[in-house]
């Protein structure tokens, strides 16, 4: 049974604590991001969190790439472009509405996770998206399927072009000229 009292839904551990069923949760290597409180809206299994709106792009961020994602919404933003941005909360189920919305609202949809490609969530977000004929363009960024030399997460980011910077460029050259 999900939980009632907004103050349980205040985090995804509180959540997953009174949640009535297996839970697994996955944390960051480094610092959490304690950022963009004042947009947090309650928990709702397999449910989505829209946190800011636009048309151009879509950033869909799992766990600790929702830090980097406000990097990347504001660069973007410096280029003209409006940004939506969106805290996926669970990779498993998918928010299927959510991800509608998303391809039928923006020309380009990102998805970022620190996890492999290969079996992530940018998999699967791909592999329903598909289905929708939908003309917006898919960018999964994640974690390339060989190996990744150990180093603090910030300086394997970078390496990884998974960094604000690096993403941003990947966004900005997938635009038509």
């Amino acid at each position: 049974m999900a939980p009632k009292n907004k103050w349980e839904l205040a985090d995804m551990l509180r959540y997953s604590v009174v949640f009535d069923g297996p839970v697994a949760v996955r944390y960051p290597r480094g610092r959490a991001y304690e950022g963009l409180s004042e947009n947090r809206a309650d928990i709702e299994y397999g449910k989505a969190e829209w946190i800011y709106e636009g048309k151009d792009v879509c950033l869909v961020a799992v766990g600790s790439m929702v830090r980097i994602a406000v990097d990347v919404k504001e660069a973007l933003e410096k280029e003209g472009l409006t940004v939506s941005l969106v805290n996926a909360r669970f990779v498993k189920p998918i928010d299927e509405e959510m991800l509608t919305t998303a391809m039928k609202k923006h020309k380009i949809v990102v998805t970022m996770e620190e996890n492999v490609l290969s079996g992530g969530y940018g998999e699967n977000v791909r592999q329903f998206t598909d289905t929708l004929k939908s003309k917006a363009k898919l960018i999964n960024i994640a974690i390339p399927d060989k190996f990744v030399e150990h180093g603090s997460v910030d300086l394997l980011l970078k390496a990884m072009n998974m960094d604000a910077e690096g993403i941003t460029k990947r966004i900005l050259e997938s635009i038509p000229k």
